[in-house]
């Protein structure tokens, strides 16, 4: 049996109409013939809804207790989901992530999976069923019950891909793809038809959102291919797929941009212990780097729960070495090899330096050239990288 991965965000099973609709699509792939294991967000805003509830009876409520809660709103997901393929006769069963075999490491609220014991849905799948699996949730070595932070679910699709042997894990979102750009930002931005998994950690890194970091470095260890897909009405896909022989040419395949990131210097006079301590729970932007004895942290915004209290406490307890230098945005250039020339980070600051934008700090990766700006000037920012920049595609067709 060919078996497929498909991961439905909340959006997507927003209301009763969405997830009837989603449940039609799986309903049709089953009865072509493919094994189906589907894994789903928490519907609309349910996890801010959760969360704000908790805020109300307890100004720091406890991880745990917060992941016995947020772990709530998949697994309505995974029931209502499973309810509504029953009523389209198709066999079907919701699982929980401990039920489906995810075990993570024993951090609430920003767990790592560990390992996917496929044994379950190995067996529900020999038995004809959808397996429909809450994501963004696993089990502790202690039983536990773990959340997998932002994006979560994305995580839990590919590392369930990656254990039952699936030929391919299909993100659906409400976006067809990704894009060379943010289409919100920059409106004549194009959809990729095919990047490497290597490349869609860099934009992911640099702010793409329409893929989880932490869900390409699983892809890219396991070897996954994952299609990100428009879960209702029409459009294509980007096909992310592991790298392939390439001629060790570089090119640009898209521009990414963080809106917001806390800007955190340091000296050699920090107490790097105390600051490594208090940043090694972010997924930190380009972390630690260094010119001149100096270096800079840069968290994004959103995954930061108490900014005053985080700025609190570097402030006491690292030392006079480090400071909080307000919020930046940034804007990346990316593709293969793109940040081996230095003459592609020139061109860089030259497009912001011609639109008259402040570059508050410049560098290159491997793969991506970025440029700091104040959080103002990202749209022109990035409508400027997208304009200058020849963004090329690899011409792969578009798979049904």
């Amino acid at each position: 049996m060919d078996i497929i991965v498909q991961k439905y965000g909340g959006s997507s099973l927003a209301e009763d109409g969405k997830l009837r609709a989603v449940a039609q699509r799986i309903a049709n792939a089953r009865r072509a013939g493919a094994g189906l294991v589907v894994v789903v967000s928490a519907m609309g805003n349910t996890t801010s809804r959760l969360l704000a509830h908790a805020g109300r009876l307890n100004s720091t409520p406890e991880h745990r207790e917060l992941d016995m809660l947020l772990a709530a709103g998949e697994q309505k997901s995974a029931s209502l989901l499973s309810l509504a393929l029953h009523d389209l006769d198709i066999d079907a069963i919701a699982l929980t992530g401990a039920q489906a075999g995810v075990r993570t490491c024993d951090a609430h609220l920003n767990a790592r999976i560990r390992n996917v014991d496929p044994t379950r849905m190995h067996r529900e799948l020999a038995e004809g069923r959808v397996v429909v699996v809450a994501g963004f949730q696993g089990a502790s070595p202690a039983g536990d019950i773990t959340t997998l932070g932002r994006g979560g679910s994305d995580t839990t699709a590919v590392a369930i891909a990656a254990a039952v042997g699936a030929s391919r894990c299909e993100i659906y979102s409400d976006v067809d793809g990704v894009y060379t750009a943010d289409p919100r930002v920059v409106p004549d931005a194009s959809r990729l038809r095919m990047l490497s998994l290597t490349e869609m950690k860099t934009l992911a890194h640099h702010g793409s959102g329409v893929l989880n970091e932490r869900a390409i470095d699983v892809a890219i260890e396991h070897g996954v291919t994952v299609h990100a897909r428009r879960a209702h009405g029409d459009g294509g896909q980007t096909v992310v797929r592991p790298e392939q022989a390439a001629g060790g040419r570089s090119r640009i395949a898209g521009i990414a941009t963080h809106g917001a990131l806390l800007r955190v210097d340091y000296t050699e006079l920090a107490n790097r212990e105390a600051l490594g301590e208090l940043l090694d729970e972010y997924d930190c932007f380009a972390p630690e780097l260094i010119r001149g004895g100096r270096g800079v942290y840069l968290l994004p915004t959103d995954q930061l729960a108490d900014v005053t209290g985080l700025c609190d406490a570097i402030d006491t307890h690292c030392g006079e070495g480090v400071k909080v230098q307000g919020t930046v945005a940034s804007v990346s250039a990316v593709g293969r090899q793109a940040g081996r020339d230095p003459s592609t980070l020139t061109f860089a600051q030259r497009l912001l330096q011609q639109e008259e934008i402040a570059v508050h700090y410049a560098f290159a990766t491997e793969h991506a050239v970025c440029c700091l700006v104040d959080t103002d000037d990202r749209a022109v920012a990035a409508q400027a990288f997208h304009g200058g920049f020849r963004i090329a595609d690899t011409g792969v067709a578009d798979v049904a």
